[in-house]
């Protein structure tokens, strides 16, 4: 396996821990043995409790945006599909709130783990940008992108105390009365 590739598999695994258990729950030991790594391994690859954070969120950065490709070319359908397939992640995948969110609740003072945090929410509200501009072209959607990125937020943390179900129909409601305010159809 190459050093690439080590460093691949122990990020997943060290996602998926973060994920289910939160970041405060496990040592540096539970992490090493849920990754079936030697210690020297994981930190050649993560020298630091913050390294191993990042290497995760870098992680779910990834895969989550790789879950948002596809889905229509055109139309309302095309804006809509990130909140569409984050009502799937919330009910395949994970129902945990914001995993970044939740890294930077628990270390609100780290650089690092603020600046993935920054870059990821950035590349999210920059997604609904691009494909309001594919529907919309030449027209001022600033507001809408906005309005859209806030609902994929809220619709993130409401399926936790909500329900997936009531969270994302509101959410996805909500995203289409104001897709028709602006006569996006």
């Amino acid at each position: 396996m190459s050093m690439t590739d080590m460093k691949q598999r122990i990020a997943t695994e060290l996602e998926r821990s973060f994920s289910e258990q939160g970041f405060a729950e496990q040592g540096v030991e539970a992490l090493r043995a849920e990754a079936d790594v030697s210690l020297r391994t994981l930190y050649r690859h993560f020298p630091s409790r913050e390294a191993m954070i990042v290497g995760a969120l870098e992680h779910r950065d990834a895969t989550y945006f790789a879950w948002l490709e596809g889905g229509p070319e055109e139309g309302v359908g095309h804006v809509l599909h990130p909140l569409v397939r984050l009502r799937d992640w919330l009910c395949e995948v994970a129902n945990t709130g914001c995993l970044f969110l939740n890294a930077l609740a628990e270390y609100p003072d780290s650089a690092a783990i603020g600046a993935v945090v920054r870059d990821h929410k950035a590349r999210l509200a920059e997604e609904f940008t691009r494909r309001l501009a594919r529907v919309a072209p030449g027209r001022d959607t600033g507001d809408l992108a906005e309005t859209l990125f806030l609902l994929h937020e809220g619709m993130t943390q409401a399926a936790r105390f909500q329900g997936r179900e009531k969270a994302c129909e509101a959410a996805l409601r909500a995203a289409r009365a104001a897709l028709a305010a602006e006569d996006i159809r």
